[in-house]
């Protein structure tokens, strides 16, 4: 394999931020920096400038609102130049910003599942709850189980589940009044290729970690992740959920786990409890994660 170059990633939207400069919302969003690879041309200048020259930049999800564009700005991030995005699924609080975000000058490709532009509800007190994505999603390209985004960036969809793993789908439908189930076919994550080993990124991990890093080791041989960041949806989950998903980050030997948005800082604790090897932080908008 070529030697890679560096890696950056930019949590432009969180339930938390890390300081005043970002705002936070109920949302998830990521800016993906691919450094140019050493001895590449324009790396001094890549790195004396921090941009991507011979490198390129990716949007994972755009949160809630235009927020994250907001703070994509505080921290010079240019969405505009963005090769593409890639949708980890069609709840709102990830395609929310999709409309701003074209606004704003996006002409990358869009790629997601083919059902992520499908309608979805939950229940809420009782009442059905539109979760679903904007009324009208733009053209995109429709992902399958491996989709190779960029050298070193591959998207994996139609993650199988085992029996008895925890997946986090309870609740959902794909209709208000609750007669059709919605398993979140549409639930997607990206495994970043770093110098240090590669890392998943999650949307909200709707398959399960343990089913989610398993697809990984299936159909691209991984057998170790450096680190794994982004959602677990775990923030409702019992005792056995969280500790599956703690078996699952030390059979697969993490040593960095980035946990925020839809896990629950008290679960991020309680993983932080369970793995004392592996170095556990909370996700937050603002921060910038280099491999």
């Amino acid at each position: 394999m070529p030697p890679l170059g560096p890696r950056r990633v930019v949590v432009l939207c969180d339930n938390e931020t890390s300081g005043p400069a970002c705002a936070c919302e109920w949302g998830l969003s990521l800016a993906i920096a691919l450094g140019p690879a050493p001895g590449a041309p324009g790396r001094d200048a890549a790195e004396a400038h921090g941009d991507e020259a011979g490198g390129s930049l990716w949007l994972w999800d755009t949160g809630k609102t235009g927020l994250f564009l907001q703070n994509a700005a505080a921290l010079g991030v240019d969405v505009s130049s963005a090769r593409g995005l890639a949708l980890s699924h069609g709840h709102y609080d990830h395609t929310g910003g999709m409309g701003a975000l074209l606004a704003a000058g996006l002409t990358g490709a869009i790629h997601a599942h083919p059902s992520c532009a499908q309608d979805r509800w939950a229940r809420e007190k009782g009442r059905p709850l539109h979760i679903g994505p904007p009324a009208q999603l733009p053209p995109f390209i429709p992902a399958g189980p491996v989709t190779k985004l960029a050298p070193g960036l591959t998207m994996l969809t139609d993650i199988p589940r085992a029996p008895g793993r925890f997946q986090a789908v309870q609740g959902f439908s794909r209709d208000p009044e609750g007669r059709e189930p919605d398993h979140v076919p549409d639930d997607a994550f990206l495994v970043l290729e770093t110098a240090q080993g590669p890392v998943a990124v999650l949307g909200c991990c709707h398959s399960g970690l343990a089913n989610s890093l398993a697809c990984a080791a299936q159909r691209l041989g991984i057998r170790s992740f450096f680190a794994v960041l982004g959602g677990l949806h775990l923030f409702q989950a019992g005792a056995e959920a969280l500790r599956e998903t703690a078996d699952a980050l030390a059979h697969y030997e993490v040593r960095q786990l980035v946990a925020g948005h839809c896990t629950g800082r008290d679960r991020t604790e309680a993983l932080r409890n369970l793995l004392p090897q592996c170095s556990v932080h909370h996700l937050a908008a603002g921060q910038i994660w280099l491999y």
